[in-house]
């Protein structure tokens, strides 16, 4: 009964379907799949690296904020329409602080497929949004945020 089980789980393991991986892994191309918002002139810009510490340097690379006190926006879309109706949806993204920071976060955020991604900012309507949130000692969370009929659902 427990192989059975083990097989049934590897099995539905094997058919999930991924539907946007980024591994930064072809130079400069990324530039061409991420598109960054023009919504504001100030916005800072992004770097491929694998960081300060890392455990395979070319596997390890992805997207770096380059300037301090800055504002972020890129994003990408998925190569076709998606329907999460009786699924099971997995997002995930590594985050990783190299520098001690005041107050920051580095959120993901999905989008309608509908936004503009130029025109994308701060208050651009989304599906969910989540991410680390640092703001002093005392602000060290995780955010997890789902949008449904116009409201904001903050997890806790």
């Amino acid at each position: 009964m427990r192989l059975a089980l083990l097989v049934l789980g590897l099995v539905a393991a094997a058919v999930a379907e991924t539907w946007f991986q980024e591994k930064f892994d072809d130079g400069e191309g990324w530039a061409d799949r991420w598109i960054q918002s023009k919504h504001k002139s100030d916005y800072g810009e992004y770097k491929v690296t694998a960081g300060k510490f890392y455990g395979d340097a070319d596997a390890d690379k992805g997207l770096q904020t380059s300037q301090d006190a800055k504002f972020y926006a890129a994003g990408v879309k998925f190569d076709k329409g998606h329907s999460t109706e009786g699924k099971t949806l997995v997002v995930q993204f590594s985050v990783k602080h190299e520098q001690n920071i005041d107050c920051g976060g580095g959120y993901v955020k999905v989008f309608p497929s509908a936004l503009e991604q130029e025109k994308m900012h701060g208050d651009s309507a989304y599906n969910v949004m989540f991410g680390p949130d640092i703001c002093g000692p005392g602000t060290k969370k995780v955010h997890v945020i789902f949008a449904y009929k116009g409201k904001n659902l903050l997890t806790k």
